[in-house]
C-alpha cells in the first residue's frame, strides 16, 4: 500500500515536472506571443500614426491643435495611459504621445539599444520630423525622468515641464519600497528568466493603483497583451536592466538627480498622487522645491496613487491651466481639479 502511494506521488511529480518544462520551453519559443499587427488592430487609437525613426517604427498618437505638448509614459505603461488627460488638453493644444520601445505598439529597435537614453534620442528625431520648435513636455514616473533630461539637453526647445509622480530624488532608505522574499524569488527565478504572466501585472497594479474606480484587471490584461510582442521579453529585460542601473547609479551619487533638475530653467509643474505608497507626497515636495526653489508648484490628488492619469482622469485640466501662463501659475492661483500643496 505504502509503495503504491509513493509510486503515485512520484508519477504525479514527474508529470508536473514535464508540464513545467514544457511551459518553460513554450514560453522561450514564443508560444504565447501576439503579433504586432494583431495588437495594433486591438489597441490603436483613432489618432495613431507609425513613424520610422532611426529604423524603429514608433507608435505616436497626435491630436488637437495649438501649442504642442509631448507626453511620455512610464515603466509597464503605454501612451494609452494619457487618454483621459488628452481629451482635455486637446481642446487647446496639439497633444503628441509616443510608445517608447519596447512598450505599447512601437516596433522592435534593430539597434537593440532599449533604454531611457535611447528613448531620448528617438524623441529628438520625432521633434525634428514634426518640425516642433517650442513645446511643453511631460512624463509620468520613468517618463518624467526622460522628460526632465530631454529638457536639460534641449533648453532651446522646451518651454514648460510637467512631472507626474517623478522618481527624480533618490528615496531615503526608510522610504524605499520593500520587496518580500517571495516576490524577489519570483522575480529572480521565474518572471525575469522565464515568463511574466498576466497575474504579475495584476499584482503590480493592485499595489500601485489606489483609486479602486480604475479597472486594474483590464489594465493588467492590456499590458500583458502589449508586452507579448514576438521577441519582446528580451527587449523588456534590456530596458529594465538599463533602468535598474540608472536607479542604482543615482542612489550611489545621491545628489545627481537633484543637480540635474536644479539646472532646468523652464517653468515646472509637479503633480502627485497623495495616497500612493511608492512615492510619498514628501518626495513630491522635494521634487517641486528642487525644480522651482523660489516658487515650488506641487498639485496633489487625494485618493490617487502612482498611475495618476488613470486615477485622476480630469487632472489634464490642471496641466492646461498651468500651460496657459506657466510663470503666473508658479506665483499663485488655484488649479481647477487638484490641490495646490504648500511646499515652502
Amino acid at each position: 500500500m505504502v509503495r503504491t502511494v509513493i509510486r503515485r506521488l512520484l508519477a504525479a511529480l514527474l508529470v508536473l515536472l514535464v508540464v513545467a518544462a514544457g511551459f518553460v520551453l513554450a514560453a522561450r519559443l514564443g508560444a504565447f506571443a501576439i503579433s504586432l499587427e494583431t495588437l495594433r488592430t486591438r489597441y490603436a487609437t483613432p489618432h495613431s500614426r507609425y513613424l520610422r525613426l532611426d529604423g524603429v517604427e514608433v507608435h505616436v498618437a497626435d491630436e488637437g491643435q495649438g501649442p504642442a505638448i509631448l507626453l511620455i509614459h512610464g515603466h509597464y505603461q503605454s501612451l494609452r495611459v494619457w487618454e483621459e488627460w488628452t481629451r482635455d488638453l486637446a481642446r487647446s493644444h496639439r497633444v503628441l504621445r509616443l510608445d517608447m520601445p519596447p512598450y505599447g505598439l512601437s516596433g522592435a529597435d534593430p539597434s537593440g539599444r532599449y533604454s531611457p537614453k535611447r528613448v531620448e534620442e528617438l524623441i529628438a528625431l520625432l521633434v525634428r520630423r514634426e518640425k516642433l520648435t517650442r513645446f511643453a513636455i511631460g512624463g509620468i514616473s520613468t517618463g518624467s525622468a526622460i522628460a526632465m533630461r530631454y529638457t536639460l539637453a534641449h533648453p532651446d526647445q522646451v518651454n514648460a515641464l510637467i512631472l507626474a509622480n517623478a522618481p527624480l530624488v533618490p528615496l531615503p532608505p526608510a522610504m524605499r519600497p520593500k520587496v518580500s522574499a517571495w516576490d524577489q524569488f519570483l522575480e529572480d527565478d521565474f518572471y525575469r528568466p522565464v515568463y511574466r504572466p498576466e497575474a504579475f501585472y495584476q499584482d503590480l497594479f493592485d499595489k500601485l493603483v489606489v483609486n479602486r474606480a480604475v479597472d486594474t484587471r483590464a489594465l493588467a490584461h492590456e499590458t500583458y497583451d502589449m508586452l507579448r510582442k514576438p521577441g519582446n521579453a528580451a527587449a523588456l529585460e534590456t530596458f529594465t536592466h538599463a533602468l535598474r542601473f540608472e536607479a542604482r547609479d543615482y542612489g550611489q551619487r545621491s545628489q545627481t538627480t537633484q543637480e540635474q533638475l536644479a539646472r532646468v530653467r523652464v517653468p515646472t509643474l509637479v503633480l502627485w498622487g497623495e495616497a500612493g505608497t511608492m512615492l510619498p507626497l514628501a518626495i513630491g515636495c522635494e521634487v517641486a522645491r528642487t525644480a522651482s526653489p523660489g516658487a515650488p508648484l506641487l498639485v496633489g490628488y487625494a485618493g490617487a496613487g502612482h498611475f495618476l492619469p488613470l486615477e485622476a482622469p480630469r487632472a489634464g485640466r490642471d496641466v492646461a491651466w498651468f500651460l496657459a501662463d506657466p510663470q503666473a501659475r508658479l506665483q499663485g492661483g488655484t488649479p481647477p481639479v487638484g490641490t495646490r500643496e504648500a511646499c515652502r
